[in-house]
């Protein structure tokens, strides 16, 4: 008479291996949700691109001659900017006014600004550093006219985001700024002539429609 005991064996065996294929199932979904949970520093956390359209006033004060004998400015820049994690890039254009005993000079142009959030973070807080780069146009009024001239613009700067409202902050930036201007090749009428070259400090204030928690 065949022994049954075998045939018990082979009863558990598959139930021993359901087992264990459940707890390892268990113990992975339970790291998983642990995973989930965990709270990453920005700077580790794989982010969405978030998009962000900028506008601010500015004021500016001069030194050198690149606008003549301009001291100070006023003007504006608007910007759009695709941020991921703490970094962004921007571009936009920016426009300001100089007074001159002949008129109103403008330098105007259009410039890339990338943005590094700084880990220091405080409730509705970010602060950044950012750099620019800008191909400027000057004009001055003269005499005979108005001369226009292009050049370039290299600058740098501390600024902070305010959280105002789910995608509106407050921007405000100090910064430096280095602008140098050719030859322009016209001299007579003009309060310019060759090559010119400036810089200024720059303060800034606008808003920022976008980036949700770009750098947080």
């Amino acid at each position: 008479m065949p022994s049954a005991r075998p045939r018990l064996a082979a009863r558990r065996w598959p139930t021993g291996r359901l087992a264990l294929s459940a707890l390892a199932l268990s113990l992975l979904a339970a790291d998983t949700a642990a995973a989930q949970d965990r709270s990453w520093p920005p700077q580790y956390r794989r982010d969405r691109a978030q998009f962000a359209l900028e506008a601010s006033g500015q004021l500016s004060q001069l030194n050198g001659n690149a606008v003549a004998s301009a001291t100070e400015g006023s003007g504006f820049d608007v910007m759009a900017s695709l941020g991921v994690s703490v970094l962004s890039l921007g571009a936009g254009y920016q426009r300001s006014s100089h007074r001159l005993g002949t008129g109103d000079a403008t330098v105007d142009g259009f410039f890339f600004e990338p943005r590094l959030a700084l880990p220091l973070v405080a409730r509705n807080f970010t602060p950044f550093v950012y750099g620019r780069v800008a191909r400027l146009e000057r004009s001055v009024p003269g005499e005979i006219g108005t001369l226009e001239t292009r050049g370039t613009g290299l600058g740098a700067g501390l600024g902070t985001y305010i959280w105002l409202a789910p995608n509106i902050q407050l921007n405000t930036t100090v910064g430096w700024n280095e602008v140098r201007f050719g030859d322009p090749g016209v001299t007579a009428g003009f309060p310019v002539s060759g090559r010119t070259t400036g810089n200024s400090w720059t303060v800034r204030a606008g808003v920022t429609l976008g980036f949700d928690r770009w750098g947080r």
